[in-house]
C-alpha cells in the first residue's frame, strides 16, 4: 500500500509542472477594438467596399453576408487551435445613419477577435478611397 501511495504522489508531482505551465502560458486577453468608422457615403457603397476589403485581406475567409441587416461575418483562418475558436470570427456591422452617412464597426462580441485591428485597418483603407 505504501508503494502505491508513493507512486501516486510521484505521478502527481510529475503532472504539477504541466498544470502550472498551462495556467501561466494562456494567451493574453485582447483589448477591445471598439473603433467606429464613419463615412459620408451611402450604405450600399460602404457595404460593397467593406465586402471587397474583407475578401482581399489575407488569412480571412468570408462566411456570410446579410445586406438587409448590414452584417458581414468573416473568420480568421490563420489561427486554427480549438481553444481560441471564439476569437477567430469577426462580425462587422454596417449601419446607415442617414441617407449619406454610414458606419462600420465590429459587433460587441467580436471586438476582441484576433486580427480585428488589421481587418478594420484594411476596411478603412478600402472605403476611404471613395472619399
Amino acid at each position: 500500500m505504501k508503494v502505491l501511495k508513493k507512486i501516486f504522489l510521484l505521478s502527481l508531482l510529475g503532472l504539477l509542472p504541466v498544470f502550472f505551465n498551462a495556467c501561466v502560458n494562456k494567451p493574453p486577453i485582447l483589448p477591445p477594438h471598439d473603433e467606429i468608422l464613419v463615412y459620408s457615403l451611402p450604405f450600399d457603397l460602404v457595404f460593397l467596399r467593406t465586402l471587397e476589403a474583407v475578401e482581399n485581406v489575407s488569412d480571412w475567409e468570408l462566411l456570410e453576408t446579410e445586406k438587409e441587416k448590414g452584417i458581414i461575418v468573416a473568420r480568421n483562418v490563420h489561427y486554427t487551435s480549438f481553444d481560441d475558436a471564439e476569437k477567430r470570427k469577426a462580425e462587422l456591422l454596417i449601419t446607415r445613419l442617414d441617407r449619406g452617412q454610414t458606419t462600420v464597426q465590429l459587433a460587441p462580441r467580436s471586438q476582441r477577435v484576433i486580427g480585428g485591428a488589421e481587418l478594420m485597418k484594411k476596411i478603412s483603407e478600402r472605403v476611404s478611397r471613395e472619399l
